[in-house]
């Protein structure tokens, strides 16, 4: 199994009532206790509202995209299997993008270049 995270992107029209939602979460429970006990190992995260940028003034709303509302870490034999996975997802019924992608390893630090100096 190789590790995979799904980003959820809420658009404006996403259906919040608490009916929506209580119908949502019981789908979602049921939907995760499935591929968990296929062994999956989900890990979801539900981002805050609030957020602070940083750096390069950039901002979801400008870019046209949707914010990022959740991520959803999971474990899957590839990235098939990974969009699979989240196309299954509840949400999506209800008009959620998602986004999967593979993790990959971080950019090894070189002391060579340190040394060369």
């Amino acid at each position: 199994m190789n590790p995979f995270v799904i980003l959820f992107r809420r658009g404006p029209d996403f259906p919040a009532t608490d009916a929506d939602n209580r119908r949502r979460a019981a789908a979602t429970g049921v939907w995760a206790r499935s591929l968990n006990a296929a062994g999956h190992r989900l890990d979801p995260r539900i981002l805050a509202p609030e957020c602070v940028y940083r750096g390069l003034q950039h901002s979801d709303a400008s870019t046209g995209a949707w914010p990022v509302a959740a991520l959803l870490f999971l474990e899957a034999r590839d990235l098939e299997e990974a969009a699979r996975i989240a196309g299954s997802h509840p949400a999506v019924r209800d008009g959620v993008a998602v986004e999967v992608r593979p993790w990959a390893p971080p950019v090894p630090f070189s002391s060579s270049a340190e040394s060369a100096r």
